[in-house]
């Protein structure tokens, strides 16, 4: 019997295998490490624009209070009780003018023309140029040439500008031993006319450098007391400021003065007193943004061997930038303290001095006789000395300035 052919079933066919391995999950590494690095970046690009601007904003408010200073005159109702200083068109000397030192000299060529216009109009006219003296000048007409004091040989000239007898050199207060720490000169502006005030100045923890406005009265005394008390000594030379309505005091430089009258009324000023290192300019917005004019100021400087601290009243001065052209020892100020007589702003631009003298290594500050700075001042300078700040005279700081662009 025949049998029904069945069909075979078909085996199913084994998957095939894939030769690909199976990959792991693959983890997120470095999620937070990544977070945290792009936090890190962030927050540093945030603290050098923070740096950044507050450089700028420092360099910003330092020019604003300088053109703020500009334009404020010394209160002369704070004065000793005495007669109102004589005005530039009224100056005469006097017979009874009595017989001071003079800090270095201004010379001019021809001491016989001066001698007879002495003898004529009693009143000492200065030659329009500035040269060496042959020898020490006479005395004249009961009052004393330039030059007959002070040191006896020009800077750059026969002199070497290290020698010790120029008066910014001469008349240094001692700086302390500083090694490298970080320092700071104060500068007291305005001084001499407030008589009290300038007498609290004085009983500062010094050395602090004090600027003497020169139509103050009794100018020497006041002046050797404050070296006695170990400070440093500047001329507070008034300058014309950018508002006609500001008045800077008897024989301020003007920038209308032709050469002869700058000359006249700068050895006025000069021949004041004794014992100072240089000059610095009280307001001077105008008149230190003239570069003639300027020209004419440091030749009277290199002459006497002074130094000059360029107050900065204007962001247009160009008395740092000439002084460098004849070698006058120069040097300009960081901060204005008190541009606005407020506590607050007062201790607010104490600190700004703190970092700029931490970032540059020396700091220059210029404040004023008032009652809020001197308490603030009296109260800051034992705190920044315990910091490992130290405090110095302006000289020092040129120095370390001088040595710092020479290399």
């Amino acid at each position: 019997m025949a049998r029904r052919a069945t069909t075979a079933k078909r085996k199913k066919a084994a998957p095939k295998k894939s030769n690909r391995k199976k990959t792991a999950p693959t983890k997120k590494s470095g999620g937070i490490g990544r977070l945290m690095l792009g936090g890190a970046f962030v927050a540093g690009t945030l603290s050098a624009i923070i740096a950044v601007g507050s450089m700028l904003e420092l360099d910003r408010a330092s020019d604003e209070f300088g053109r703020a200073a500009d334009q404020t005159a010394p209160d002369y109702s704070l004065a000793e009780p005495e007669p109102a200083p004589m005005l530039r068109k009224d100056y005469k000397l006097s017979e009874n003018t009595p017989v001071r030192g003079r800090t270095g000299y201004l010379v001019g060529g021809n001491v016989g023309n001066a001698q007879a216009s002495t003898a004529q109009t009693g009143v000492q006219e200065q030659p329009d140029f500035i040269a060496p003296p042959q020898s020490k000048p006479p005395v004249v007409a009961g009052n004393i040439l330039p030059g007959d004091s002070g040191i006896d040989k020009p800077v750059g000239m026969s002199t070497s500008p290290a020698d010790p007898n120029v008066p910014w050199r001469k008349y240094a207060a001692l700086t302390p031993d500083t090694g490298r720490k970080p320092v700071i000169a104060i500068v007291i502006d305005d001084a001499g006319l407030d008589q009290p005030r300038t007498a609290r100045t004085v009983k500062l923890p010094g050395p602090i450098t004090i600027s003497y406005l020169p139509y103050a009265r009794d100018l020497q005394p006041q002046v050797n007391a404050a070296r006695s008390a170990g400070h440093e000594i500047m001329l507070h030379m008034p300058m014309e400021p950018s508002s006609a309505s500001v008045d800077p005091g008897p024989h301020a430089l003007l920038s209308s003065y032709d050469r002869q009258t700058i000359l006249n009324e700068m050895t006025w000023m000069l021949d004041r007193f004794d014992g100072y290192v240089g000059v610095n300019n009280h307001m001077g917005s105008k008149f230190t943004s003239d570069p003639e004019r300027m020209h004419i100021v440091m030749e009277v400087m290199k002459s006497r061997g002074l130094m000059f601290l360029d107050s900065r009243t204007s962001a247009a001065s160009v008395g740092y930038e000439t002084a460098n052209r004849f070698g006058v020892p120069a040097i300009t100020r960081d901060i204005f303290i008190d541009d606005a007589d407020d506590a607050e702003k007062i201790a607010d631009m104490l600190r700004r001095t703190e970092r700029v003298a931490a970032k540059q290594g020396y700091a220059i500050a210029i404040g004023h006789p008032r009652d809020l700075t001197l308490a603030a001042l009296h109260k800051w300078i034992p705190e920044i000395l315990a910091k490992g700040f130290v405090l110095v005279p302006i000289t020092d700081v040129l120095r370390r300035a001088s040595q710092h662009a020479t290399g």
